[in-house]
């Protein structure tokens, strides 16, 4: 059996780094307990997290370069987990819906997670999406 990529899209915040991480780690877990052979492209791998700044806009890599990392492990992923939480920041996950687009522009399967109403019903954004779960346990 192959291998498998899958991206974990989703905010990034210095304030809320611990979520940020959570979750990712609850879908590594997730399917690591059931031995899919999956190889995780996880934004937040090898990141130095005291260098993000609190509301996640900045840190030592520059802007193009997190754009260009991001984009090519969007177009290399066979599928993309997108969470949608913001985890009660006001600040919009737009860099999340960026790479649900070059996903679903690269017809990759995408699983968005989220709770808000406002995401789920949105025409785009449940066109996109090959399944919406509300949090990481409804997977």
């Amino acid at each position: 059996m192959s291998n498998y990529s899958c991206y974990l899209a989703g905010y990034i915040s210095g304030d809320k780094i611990k979520e940020c991480v959570e979750w990712r780690d609850q879908i590594k877990h997730f399917f690591n307990r059931k031995k899919y052979p999956i190889i995780f492209l996880d934004p937040l791998n090898g990141k130095d997290f005291a260098t993000i700044s609190p509301d996640g806009l900045k840190s030592s890599v520059p802007s193009h370069a997190i754009v260009h990392r991001d984009f090519v492990s969007v177009s290399k992923a066979d599928l993309l987990v997108a969470n949608l939480n913001t985890f009660g920041e006001a600040r919009p996950p737009i860099g999340t819906l960026c790479e649900i687009v070059w996903a679903w522009h690269a017809r990759k399967p995408i699983i968005l997670i989220t709770e808000d109403i406002n995401y789920k019903e949105h025409p785009f954004l449940s066109y996109f999406a090959s399944v919406i779960v509300k949090d990481t346990e409804t997977l």
